[in-house]
């Protein structure tokens, strides 16, 4: 049980020593008062963790809890430029200590020392934030969005090692093509799946030159050219007559990156739903596909700089599939940290200490989870053990201030619950699960 000590010790040194202290370095709390930076993150932290409606009133029934009585009014106030502040970085600090990990037992995997899957998401906000962050407007035609503000969460998970490496906040408004700062964490070993949004060739060349690999789905006005003379491809005519091709290209008119490119033909049905697609998005931002792009619809095209001798040509496009993963994680944080209800309407500052609050409810979420054993070939289900969590965050902001042996005591009972309740099914799931098919890939000799 060394992971529960340490994390009980991590727990109270965070909710209590650091915010505490950090709460004074901020100027949020001047003087000693009875609301501390320990009550305040207590309850927005794990009061947002319960799931709950968290409005002043509750807030201000928690705080009696903590021995903290406080007005509606009074409470309002203390949400300010200061307020924010303490929790942003206290949200900066959850990043750094919650990051213990949980290694998943895969033998195609482990040739890397991470598996780093990219995305971002978006999250309406009230309009009064339009100043603050700008919205970035409606994708379909008829499906409007008329949010004016809105920010995208930019998230980097560890697959392999099952954390949050990164977890940060742009402007709605702003491309994912722009987002660079996940460059900083990839290091030598690692691998990195992202979608499309951040297909940038020179981000490539640097991830490449780390000594670390990607793989990505291929961005169809991006010129290819042979290996050997440099001459354009036409990669119409190279697809013709063709359901599979595997071939090393230079990627990039100016940068002439070396990669391996792998299309797979997509199957008839497969083809209509992403040209209908595909047309929607056009249509939308007034423009018509292109016949290349169009013929390149029927095909999934990925490029890689991993080599065969790590991963077949034949795998590439089923390793890519743990990218959905981080769906996966967005459609959670969505449903059971409601990232999208935002009680704040007007108060720019509670608004952000609220998102703050929720960013850290993931954070430590994630690092709970990382210290749970398992027994071999068994999955947690993330959604099982969230739901779990949230039944007991009343009962965990009632111990936080108690002695170390009561903190430890709630996680060993957190943990013998999550392995009998919170596991994935084994034997009646329908599909097989992304780790099982990834670990029925064979490593080349």
């Amino acid at each position: 049980m060394h992971k529960v000590s340490k994390l009980s010790v991590i727990f109270k040194d965070f909710f209590i020593k650091k915010a505490n202290s950090l709460s004074h370095i901020t100027g949020f709390i001047k003087r000693n008062r009875k609301l501390t930076g320990s009550s305040f993150i207590k309850t927005l932290v794990l009061g947002n963790m319960g799931g709950t409606d968290l409005s002043l009133e509750n807030m201000c029934s928690l705080l009696h809890e903590d021995h903290v009585n406080i007005t509606n009014q009074g409470l309002y106030l203390k949400f300010n430029s200061n307020s924010v502040t303490f929790m942003q970085v206290m949200y900066k600090e959850c990043l750094q200590i919650f990051k213990s990990r949980l290694r998943l037992d895969c033998k195609i995997l482990e040739q890397f020392n991470s598996v780093r899957l990219l995305d971002s998401s978006q999250i309406a906000l009230p309009n009064s934030m339009e100043s603050i962050y700008k919205g970035c407007g409606s994708s379909y035609k008829g499906r409007p969005n008329k949010a004016k503000s809105s920010i995208k969460l930019q998230v980097l998970f560890d697959y392999l090692n099952q954390r949050v490496d990164r977890l940060e906040v742009t402007e709605g408004i702003r491309s994912d093509q722009g987002y660079r700062n996940y460059l900083e964490d990839i290091k030598s070993n690692d691998l990195l799946l992202a979608d499309l949004g951040y297909f940038v060739p020179n981000s490539f060349k640097q991830i490449n030159e780390t000594g670390a690999y990607f793989i990505s789905r291929y961005k169809s006005d991006t010129n290819i050219y042979d290996t050997h003379n440099e001459s354009k491809i036409d990669l119409i005519t190279l697809l013709d007559q063709k359901i599979f091709l595997e071939k090393e290209v230079l990627l990039g008119k100016e940068l002439k990156l070396p990669v391996r490119m792998i299309c797979h033909k997509l199957t008839g049905e497969q083809s209509f739903k992403r040209r209908r697609k595909a047309n929607m998005l056009a249509k939308s931002r007034g423009y018509t596909s292109s016949q290349r792009n169009q013929r390149l619809l029927d095909w999934t095209i990925m490029i890689t700089n991993i080599p065969v001798s790590k991963i077949a040509s034949e795998y590439i496009r089923s390793i890519y599939r743990v990218r959905w993963q981080i769906e996966l994680l967005f459609k959670l944080y969505k449903s059971h940290v409601r990232l999208e209800s935002i009680k704040g309407k007007i108060n720019s500052a509670r608004i952000l200490c609220e998102l703050y609050a929720k960013f850290c409810v993931i954070l430590i979420f994630h690092g709970i989870v990382s210290c749970i054993k398992l027994e071999p070939d068994r999955e947690i289900s993330l959604t099982k053990a969230l739901i779990e969590l949230k039944k007991r965050s009343k009962e965990l902001f009632g111990i936080v201030n108690n002695r170390l042996d009561d903190l430890q005591y709630f996680f060993k009972k957190l943990f013998l619950n999550w392995s009998i309740f919170c596991l994935k099914d084994k034997y009646i799931k329908k599909r097989i699960s992304t780790l099982n098919m990834i670990k029925k890939i064979a490593i080349n000799p």
